[in-house]
């Protein structure tokens, strides 16, 4: 344990005090960081792994802290916390159900804004999931979004979908898809048009 690591026993207060169901959420959030981090085989959540993996995933501590926050909304304990240790600004959260095990690898410039986002998802940064105007997503288990993906308006991802890079969903994906977009394509070349699949 570091000398910093002292610091993060409020942190760790929040934890042991949860309810049983907050608890299994960040239990989740901090095995699925520890993986994906390749950290050490996280075998249990005592002080010394909380702190090593809070200390090291920084889109881990906006979660946790947006976790705290819901359930203490009156005195925003994240917002106090995030004085100890900052969390990542490239990351926006903005959901009211995240279920556990979730992971957000690389967050830069991440947009999360769903009805719900369902138990052991993955998104990638420069993801933007929200509002079209007509409402916002809901989002099942087991759902990747890679790099650059959009998701909006009031419609539902099913569990286990892949949503590739770069991809664009204004529409309902049932259960068990993989959704890419178009092929990429030469519009010109030599200054004259074509359209040339690559």
């Amino acid at each position: 344990m570091n000398i910093f690591s002292v610091f993060l026993i409020p942190h760790y207060f929040f934890y042991i005090n949860a309810d049983v169901s907050l608890k299994e959420s960040i239990t989740e959030d901090f095995k699925v960081f520890s993986d994906g981090y390749k950290l050490k085989p996280f075998a249990k959540m005592d002080f010394s792994t909380f702190s090593s993996v809070l200390i090291k995933c920084k889109e881990l501590r906006t979660l946790y802290y947006y976790r705290i926050s819901k359930k203490t909304k009156k005195i925003h304990m994240g917002r106090f916390l995030e004085l100890i240790l900052p969390s990542y600004e490239g990351v926006h959260l903005g959901t009211q159900i995240i279920g556990k095990g979730f992971y957000i690898e690389h967050g830069s410039s991440t947009y999360i804004h769903a009805e719900r986002i369902g138990d052991y998802c993955w998104i990638n940064q420069n993801v933007t999931i929200g509002d079209s105007g007509r409402g916002i997503p809901t989002i099942g288990d087991n759902v990747k979004i890679h790099t650059g993906a959009v998701v909006i308006g009031h419609i539902k991802i099913g569990n286990n979908v892949v949503i590739g890079a770069n991809a664009t969903v204004v529409k309902d994906v049932p259960d068990n898809c993989v959704v890419v977009p178009e092929h990429s394509y030469i519009c010109k070349r030599n200054g004259i048009k074509c359209n040339i699949k690559l």
